[in-house]
């Protein structure tokens, strides 16, 4: 593995090696920008079919950043489809439940009002006073929807400029030789912090920051070249990209870390062994390969499973960080505890990442610096800053 000096910078030069304005971090007209040239116009990512895997069921999806929460329904025809989760009589949410479901028709809690799974207005209670509703013009508003892998994306745009493969790009042939089938929701978090959305991201797109303030937990289970560690790649693909994370090259897992492998691999184990690549199937970069899906989507995958990020702009200064952990089907009481204990080696660094972004957005907000710097093993980072900037100023 090369570790020369800016490796990444000379690979892609088109991302600049000068400081980036701490405008973009701070500001309420570029935040509003944002909100209206990034995410009402991108693909974004609002879950998984296993959150809706039988006809009828359906999710919320909470869209603070665009005033919105959706309606993501499985339909008796089998097919998912998402609508804004707004009744046509007077704003009512139809689905007052984070998720549920139903046997083909959901009615508003306010005043009763039917819709069926297709988003049909199919009933409106004591319908001879509404002279001139139209139930076939005032079913729910739908939106672009669409599944890849198993992942459902929504598009907010009255048209979207992309399909959703044509936005993935190559991505979707990378990622899509993981083979995502026969793992289940294994557990969540939902952190709600004091910190602009970009840097939040930006601490999960580079590794360099493992062996400072993950001393006692991740850094253990990756390779340290002296007192710096080193991405085995780092690849960009339009607006997206991926880090690989090498395996040290020796690892001795903690007393009871090395009990819970013996029932099933956990994610300081998986972060810490080297994968074989072999066959047709997906080829790992490192022990742990992260792929970010602008603009605010991460993958991750590891020898035996996978989790996800999603991290959804509140405020300028608030942000909510969704994770997921995806693992195989329990079936014995000693892999319940290897997936529990997994499910903790993934929470302590996380509680560590949340303190560290609270503080600083709250210095960016001093106005004490200008400007903020990467380098080249934050590359992944600057790529972020820079593709918002240029949806920003309209050039993506």
């Amino acid at each position: 593995m090369s570790t020369a000096p800016c490796r990444f910078m000379d690979r892609y030069p088109e991302e600049g090696r000068g400081p980036i304005p701490v405008e973009r971090y701070t500001s309420q007209e570029y935040f509003d920008l944002e909100r209206e040239r990034v995410f009402r116009r991108k693909w974004l990512n609002v879950g998984r079919v296993e959150q809706a895997p039988n006809p009828g069921d359906y999710f919320v999806a909470d869209l603070k950043i665009l005033d919105t929460s959706l309606l993501v329904i499985r339909g008796k025809d089998g097919e998912y489809r998402a609508f804004h989760n707004m009744c046509s009589h007077r704003g009512a949410p139809v689905a007052w439940d984070a998720e549920g479901s139903c046997r083909g028709y959901l009615a508003c809690r306010f005043h009763g009002w039917v819709y069926d799974t297709t988003g049909k207005l199919v009933q409106i209670t004591d319908a001879e006073n509404f002279p001139g509703v139209n139930p076939a013009e005032n079913g729910l508003t739908p939106v672009h929807c669409a599944i890849w892998k198993g992942f459902i994306f929504v598009n907010l745009a009255d048209r979207p400029e992309q399909t959703l493969l044509e936005y993935l790009g190559p991505v979707a042939d990378e990622i899509g030789r993981f083979d995502f089938e026969g793992y289940t929701p294994a557990f969540s978090y939902r952190i709600d912090e004091q910190v602009n959305w970009k840097t939040l991201q930006e601490a999960q797109l580079e590794g360099w920051h493992l062996p400072y303030l993950h001393e006692k937990t991740l850094a253990r289970a990756v390779k340290i070249d002296g007192n710096q560690y080193r991405h085995t790649a780092i690849e960009l693909h339009g607006l997206h990209g991926v880090l690989g994370s090498p395996p040290p090259d020796s690892f001795t897992p903690p007393p009871t870390a090395l009990l819970a492998s013996r029932f099933g691999t956990g994610t300081v184990q998986a972060f810490g062994t080297k994968v074989e690549n072999a066959g047709e199937g997906y080829r790992f970069r490192g022990s742990f390969d992260f792929w970010h899906i602008f603009p605010n989507f991460f993958v991750g995958l590891l020898n035996g499973l996978f989790f996800t990020f999603n991290i959804w702009p509140v405020a300028v200064d608030r942000s909510v960080w969704e994770i997921k952990g995806y693992y195989p089907p329990v079936r014995t009481a000693g892999e319940l505890f290897a997936r529990e204990y997994s499910k903790i080696g993934l929470r302590d660094p996380m509680m560590e990442d949340c303190f560290t972004h609270e503080l600083i957005c709250a210095q960016l907000k001093s106005g004490a610096k200008n400007h903020i710097f990467f380098q080249d093993e934050e590359m992944l980072a600057r790529h972020l800053s820079n593709g918002v900037d240029r949806c920003v100023r309209g050039l993506a």
